[in-house]
């Protein structure tokens, strides 16, 4: 199991960001958006989207056996800090005013996951009904292009989420050399 050191998790957590695009889901929504809602309250909904499908990617085995629970928490709170400083459609005065939007933001992450507790959301699967529910909290639930093209980016993503665990957590190759038991003097 992996022990993250200082700072990791914050590097990680900009990592992940950066390869799953931070403005994109921003953009997707408000290309198709047929609502009034602000920019500032559909985002907070979108990075509480994006935070539990981080939640629920790093709950894979291959990851969660690795990588200690507490350094997993790490790692999803400085996403969603790290999501916060990079955006510029929420106005954030100071650090007690970034920390209570990351409370929101996981709160909102938390509602999304219940998708996963339900027994009727195992088909086409709860990251499908996540969006179905952010669109209706947003006022788009009859929008279908919305609807695909979120979920067709928040699959991706995940994916894109597995890839970059899968990349850090693949072991290095030895530098030493590899002793052939069966040729090795205990053997005989």
């Amino acid at each position: 199991m992996f022990s993250l050191f200082d700072g990791a998790s914050q590097k990680i957590a900009k990592n992940l960001i950066m390869i799953t695009g931070l403005k994109r889901s921003l953009a997707i929504y408000q290309e198709h958006n047929l609502s009034e809602i602000p920019a500032d309250e559909v985002l907070m909904l979108l990075i509480g989207l994006d935070t539990c499908n981080l939640l629920q990617t790093v709950k894979e085995e291959f990851i969660a056996k690795e990588i200690k629970e507490e350094d997993l928490q790490d790692i999803v709170d400085d996403y969603v800090v790290e999501y916060l400083k990079q955006q510029e459609t929420i106005v954030i005065q100071d650090g007690a005013d970034r920390m209570t939007r990351c409370e929101e933001v996981m709160t909102i992450a938390s509602k999304f996951q219940e998708n996963w507790t339900q027994e009727d959301r195992k088909d086409p699967g709860p990251r499908f009904y996540c969006v179905k529910e952010l669109l209706r909290l947003l006022g788009n639930e009859k929008n279908t292009p919305i609807h695909d093209t979120l979920f067709e980016f928040i699959y991706e993503q995940h994916n894109q989420f597995i890839r970059y665990f899968r990349t850090l957590l693949e072991p290095f190759p030895s530098d030493e050399p590899q002793v052939n038991e069966s040729n090795s003097p205990q053997s005989t």
